[in-house]
This record gives structure tokens, C-alpha cells and sequence, in this order.
């Protein structure tokens, strides 16, 4: 049994705090990273990470490692708290949203446009607006780092459904910010 199956078997059996607090830090700045590219403000990742975090420790009890590895099991946590944040917060979102204000870009560099914050925050407020199993794909592959048979694999999904939402909703993306140059 390795260190993160002792701990979740200790949580699981007599809610060892202790076990809680370990199995919290081993994955936390992981987490809060994952969070943090999504959110694109600090306040907002730090909350919504102490929300993933609380709702993983209440749930242990049902997870089962026969199913999914905990990373992938905590990371569809995430995911899911993540696309409620956006939900929750989709209209106010939205009408922030200064499309008409951009400039020109060469579509093929769409992926690295990701990294800028204010164009992060943009596509995330017009996810907020679609279906949760295309945002749950699109947030796993670009903040998360997952490989499409890892997304397929932790979704129960077959990988060329995965691949198939993934590159339609990056296609819908690239035609909607194709004026985003990332100077403002």
C-alpha cells in the first residue's frame, strides 16, 4: 500500500484529521495551480480550492481506487467545482466580456493565448456558458495537463469522443477571439 492509499484508508476508517491534513497538502499547490489559471484571480482560486478540498474529504468515503486513481478522482472534483464556480458566476461573466475591443491574431497560436490572464479569463466566462462535459474535457487537457486518454479513462468516455468535443469547442473558441492579440 503506498502513502496516499494509507491515508485515504485511515480517513476512510476512524477520520483521521491528521491523515486529512497530509493527503490536503500533498496536493494542494497542484490543485490551487489548476484552479489559479482557470480563475485568474487569487481571491477566487484560494476559495474555490478550499471548496474542492472540502468537498473531496466529504466525500472519501465513496471513492474507490478500483475506479480511477485519486488524482484523477480529486481532479474531476475539480473540475466539476470549477465548472459550478462558472456557472454560478456565467452571466456576470459574459457581459464583462470585451469581444468587440480586440485586435487580430494568428489563429495557430490559439493555445498560447491561454496563458495570458486576461484572455484565460475570457474563455473561461464564455465556457461557463456550455455544457459541462465539453468544459470538464477543455479543463482537464489545457489547465490541467491531461492527455486525452487520461480525460477519456476518468470521464468513462470513449478517447475519440473526448478528442471529437475537445477540438470542436477549440474550434468555436479559435472563431471567437480570432481578433485577440493579448496587448489589451
Amino acid at each position: 500500500m503506498n502513502e496516499i492509499e494509507s491515508l485515504i484508508c485511515k480517513i476512510q476508517k476512524t477520520g483521521d484529521r491528521e491523515a486529512a491534513d497530509c493527503l490536503v497538502r500533498l496536493y494542494y499547490d497542484e490543485i490551487f495551480r489548476f484552479v489559479r489559471k482557470q480563475t485568474v484571480n487569487a481571491d477566487a482560486a484560494f476559495d474555490l480550492t478550499q471548496d474542492i478540498f472540502i468537498g473531496m474529504l466529504r466525500t472519501l468515503a465513496h471513492y474507490d481506487g478500483k475506479k480511477a486513481s485519486f488524482r484523477t478522482w480529486l481532479y474531476k472534483i475539480a473540475t466539476n467545482k470549477t465548472v459550478d464556480y462558472f456557472r454560478s458566476r456565467a452571466a456576470n461573466l459574459v457581459e464583462t466580456l470585451p469581444i468587440d475591443e480586440v485586435e487580430p491574431v494568428d489563429e495557430t497560436d490559439f493555445t498560447r493565448q491561454i496563458e495570458d490572464a486576461d484572455f484565460a479569463g475570457w474563455v473561461c466566462a464564455l465556457l461557463a456558458a456550455l455544457p459541462g462535459g465539453t468544459q470538464r474535457i477543455f479543463r482537464l487537457h489545457v489547465f490541467g495537463g491531461y492527455t486525452f486518454r487520461e480525460i477519456a479513462e476518468g470521464l468513462e468516455m470513449p478517447e475519440g469522443t473526448v478528442k471529437t468535443m475537445y477540438y470542436r469547442l477549440v474550434n468555436i473558441l479559435r472563431k471567437e477571439f480570432s481578433d485577440y492579440d493579448g496587448q489589451g
